[in-house]
């Protein structure tokens, strides 16, 4: 049962770290939290525009994370792979 444990979350731990490299970073921590709580923020109105655009449109574009978050219909999940591959890849 313990070594059953142990593998997975050590399993779970290598692929999160293989994926995300910089996780294990305090730069990469800071990085998540500025986005955070730059979310909260208003868009501007450049971001206002590339918002009302299609989603199709939106893939071309570099769209900051804050403007993503904002979005209204995304999961927790969505939100966490956004600020994940904003702040943690390399």
């Amino acid at each position: 049962m313990i070594k059953t444990l142990f593998v997975f979350i050590f399993g779970a731990l290598s692929g999160l770290w293989l994926i995300w490299p910089e996780i294990i970073t305090t730069k990469g921590w800071e990085c998540a939290k500025n986005v955070v709580a730059s979310s909260d923020e208003e868009l501007t109105d450049i971001e206002s525009f590339v918002e009302s655009l299609p989603n199709k449109i939106k893939l071309g574009l570099a769209i900051s994370p804050k403007t993503l978050l904002k979005r209204e219909n995304l999961t927790p999940l969505e939100k966490l792979r956004i600020v994940g591959d904003t702040c943690f890849r390399r």
